[in-house]
């Protein structure tokens, strides 16, 4: 598909988006006031009225959550690319979810090699995306009696290259052409555009993912981003002849 009509399609998509949330705006107003005429009643009429409008509002504010990241999803980024030092983002990273990881029983790890304190990327995209797969991972292991999540970081030549692995219960093998589509969830309460979201991250930036995965045993995204910021746009310099990019962390879930 020409550039152009994926333009026009973003401003389509985005335009509906805003069409839909203006009225759904309206509504959660609504509901608001409704529950603030409820508060001071003691009725059973009224209880049961204030649990429907919870119900409602709970409804309506998932609905926004989903047109709000849609209208992100379909305007695209316009990076802002500085010199970023990705172990000091880990790091403050995995101190920002210590908490939620200990309460989980999880165990964070953060292995890396090579320098990573002057990789030019717009910082503020890469640390939402790397969020978002630590959280699918945290998720992935809650189901269990704890579990580990990794993160580890190379750069080797011109690659740099993020893995993302935790020990959780894996994916059916039956999602794995699903796992980027938008709005695909295995999530009570997902909406569906995370990973498309991460997907669109890395390849604004001119990379690649992927993710390998186990029933029972795990799951690991490998992130694959060229260094120099001329070879944005293209990894086919970086990949062998078989088709396959070097990834620089290596390959396995254990390893």
């Amino acid at each position: 598909m020409s550039s152009s009509r994926l333009e026009f399609l973003g401003q389509l998509a985005g335009g509906l988006a805003h069409e839909i949330k203006n009225p759904l705006s309206t509504i959660k107003l609504t509901l608001q006031l409704l529950e603030e005429d409820f508060q001071k009643e003691e009725s059973p009429f009224a209880a049961r009225a204030k649990h429907k409008i919870e119900v409602l509002l709970r409804e309506v504010n998932h609905l926004d959550d989903i047109v709000q990241e849609f209208l992100t999803f379909a305007r695209g980024h316009d990076l802002k690319l500085t010199r970023t030092n990705l172990r000091e983002m880990v790091v403050e990273l995995f101190e920002f979810l210590g908490d939620d990881a200990h309460a989980r029983g999880i165990r964070l790890h953060f292995d890396y090699e090579g320098k990573l304190d002057n990789l030019l990327l717009d910082a503020t995209l890469i640390r939402q995306a790397l969020m978002n797969l630590v959280r699918n991972a945290f998720e992935a292991v809650v189901d269990k009696d704890g579990g580990e999540v990794i993160v580890r970081a190379k750069v080797k030549g011109d690659l740099l290259g993020i893995d993302v692995i935790d020990t959780g219960c894996g994916i059916a093998p039956s999602n794995y052409d699903r796992m980027f589509r938008p709005y695909f969830t295995t999530k009570k309460k997902g909406t569906g555009m995370g990973l498309p979201m991460v997907r669109r991250i890395v390849e604004e930036h001119g990379g690649q993912i992927t993710f390998e995965s186990e029933e029972g045993q795990g799951t690991r995204f490998l992130i694959l981003l060229p260094v120099d910021p001329e070879k944005r746009g293209s990894l086919k310099s970086m990949v062998p002849s078989e088709g396959k990019p070097d990834h620089p962390v290596g390959r396995g879930l254990q390893q």
